[in-house]
This record gives C-alpha cells, sequence and structure tokens, in this order.
C-alpha cells in the first residue's frame, strides 16, 4: 500500500518533467550563467631572460646614479667616480669601490667642503662690516688646507685599493673609458672667443658684471679695473698654462694606474697652485679692495652675491669635471645652483 502511494506521488511529478524539457535546459543554462565564462584572450608570459636583462641594467643605473654624486678634491676623483660607470665591476668589487668611497668623508664637519662654507661665511660678514679680519681668514686658510691635503691623500688610498681590486683588463678599460669620456667633452665645448675672435677678456667680462649688479658708476668702474689688473692670474696665457698642467697631470695619472705596479701617493694628485687654498685668497684680497670702493647699498649686493656664490657646493674645488675649467672667479652673471656631476 505505501508503495502504490509513492508511485502515485512519483509518477505525476516525472511525467510533468517530460512534458516540460526546457525545465532542465533552464537549470542548465543557470548554472552555466552562474559559472565565470573562461577567458579567450591569451596568456601574457615573462621572459626570464629579458626580466633578468632589466633588473641588471636597473642596478648597474643605481651603482652609477651613486657614483654621480660622490665629490672629490684630488685627480684620484677621475677614476674613482669613473670606475662607477664601468659594467664590467663584480659584486665584489662594486662593494669595494662604496666601501672606499664611504671612508673618505665620514665626518662631514671636518670636509673641504665645511672648511670653504666656514670662509665664505666669514667673507660675507666682512663686507657688511665693511672691515677685513686678517686673524680670521688665517685660520679659514688653514681649516681649508688642512682639508684638502687630507682628502687628496685619503683619495689616494682608495685610489690603490681600486686598483689592486681590478685586474690588468679592468683597469686598462677603464683608463680607456675615462680617456674616451674627456675626449667627447672636449669635442662638444666650443672655445671660448672674444668678441676679436681671440682670447676672451676675463677682466673684462668679470668688470662688466660687477657694474651690472652691482650699479658701479664711471668711478668706481675705474677703481674696480684697476683692481683687477693686479691680478695676473686671470689672463689668457695664464689660464692656458694651468689647463695645460692639469691635463699633463690626468694624463700621467692614467698611465700609471693602467701599469701592474701603481702608488698614487706618489703621484701630483693636486689641482695645482701653490696652496689649496689659493682661490680663496685672491678672492678675498680682490674682495679686501672691493670693500673701499662701494657705498652701502654696493656692500649688501655684494654680500648677496657672495653668498649665492658660496651656495654652490663644488665652488673653489676644482673637482674632476671641472679640472680643466678656468678656476673659482669665473662665475656666470645670474646665479646657478649646485654642481651638477657630469655625464
Amino acid at each position: 500500500m505505501n508503495v502504490n502511494r509513492a508511485l502515485w506521488v512519483v509518477l505525476p511529478l516525472a511525467l510533468s518533467a517530460c512534458d516540460n524539457p526546457s525545465s532542465g535546459a533552464s537549470a542548465a543554462a543557470s548554472a552555466s550563467a552562474s559559472a565565470p565564462a573562461a577567458s579567450s584572450a591569451p596568456v601574457a608570459t615573462v621572459d626570464p631572460s629579458a626580466a633578468a636583462a632589466a633588473a641588471a641594467s636597473a642596478s648597474a643605473a643605481a651603482f652609477m646614479a651613486k657614483g654621480m654624486g660622490r665629490r672629490h678634491v684630488g685627480l684620484a676623483g677621475v677614476l674613482l667616480r669613473g670606475a662607477y660607470e664601468n659594467n664590467s665591476l663584480t659584486d665584489d668589487q662594486k662593494a669595494t669601490l662604496d666601501k672606499l668611497e664611504d671612508g673618505l668623508y665620514a665626518d662631514q664637519t671636518s670636509t673641504p667642503w665645511a672648511a670653504h662654507k666656514a670662509f665664505q661665511t666669514d667673507l660675507v660678514a666682512f663686507i657688511r662690516a665693511s672691515k677685513v679680519d686678517a686673524a680670521k681668514l688665517a685660520a679659514d686658510y688653514a681649516a681649508i688646507d688642512k682639508a684638502v691635503v687630507g682628502g687628496q691623500g685619503r683619495e689616494a688610498d682608495a685610489l690603490n685599493g681600486l686598483h689592486a681590486a681590478l685586474d690588468a683588463t679592468q683597469r686598462q678599460a677603464l683608463v680607456d673609458q675615462v680617456k674616451a669620456k674627456r675626449a667627447a667633452r672636449e669635442a662638444r665645448e666650443k672655445p671660448m672667443l672674444g668678441p676679436d675672435g681671440g682670447a676672451p677678456d676675463w677682466a673684462k667680462k668679470k668688470l662688466d658684471r660687477l657694474t651690472l649688479e652691482l650699479s658701479l658708476d664711471d668711478a668706481e668702474k675705474k677703481a674696480v679695473a684697476a683692481l683687477l689688473a693686479r691680478d695676473t692670474t686671470m689672463t689668457p696665457a695664464a689660464i692656458q698654462a694651468r689647463k695645460d698642467a692639469a691635463q699633463k697631470r690626468v694624463d700621467t695619472l692614467l698611465t700609471e694606474f693602467a701599469k701592474d705596479t701603481f702608488d698614487a701617493k706618489k703621484l701630483d694628485v693636486t689641482m695645482g697652485g701653490k696652496t689649496p687654498h689659493d682661490g680663496m685668497e685672491r678672492t678675498a684680497n680682490f674682495t679686501t679692495g672691493l670693500i673701499a670702493i662701494l657705498h652701502p647699498d654696493q656692500r649688501e649686493k655684494l654680500a648677496v652675491r657672495t653668498e649665492r656664490m658660496g651656495n654652490r657646493p663644488g665652488r673653489n674645488f676644482e673637482d674632476v669635471d671641472t679640472s680643466m675649467s678656468l678656476g673659482s672667479d669665473e662665475e656666470p652673471m645670474m646665479p646657478m645652483g649646485p654642481r651638477m656631476p657630469p655625464r
């Protein structure tokens, strides 16, 4: 009896399903609609070798950028900075180079740039007071000499360390790289010429700048011209002699570095001059004479100008990218930002 009753219940339901065949299809369609559709777009794949090359390129660029930010006060920097652009260095060699560089100026309070900043601050104070303190100047010169000589000695030691870390092929490649970069730079640079096509008159250029910036009248202009004429270091012949001497020191350094036996301490890795503070002393002497010529409002303009020029970190220390330049007194007429590393 129970079996018959079950048949009577189930059978109509089954017949109903048969009479409405779309009900099963609807259920299937509903199920199909609820399931995510398979994408027909191709799946992107990453080439492992391309990814590795991109990572290596990014790492090399970061290492090079770090080198561009390094600062030096001696010719050893030509090769130390250049090594950051050498693609043949291993990870261990890169770590060695970084360690050598990190130890050069760990104490920022005693760097050549800190000593120069102190000199510049004093010079501005002298201008505003209309009086130069010779004792302070002497102390500034001594601090500059100590910081620069110490820095150049540490840079020479670091260069000896770099020489020991590289093999003969890498050393020659680095030398060739530096030579090629300097040659390319010289090819890009146009020779500076005066209005007559000859060597430029730097004293006249400086007089013109000062006349414009300090509003000199005719009498003041004549007095400043006489002051500039006392400096024989800015004649075309003197400038060319400094440039030739610097080039000779660089050439000697590169030749010696490529050899198996090398000691930077035995080479002249300075930027020339009788003392490291030569450029600052010329500036101070000229400023002392200028103070006596100017009126108070002009002295304030000079103080502002001097502060502006002192905010250029590479100023008065001919870093590797400016070792062929004119020197410390050829500032541009318009304000410039901090010195940028060479590219």
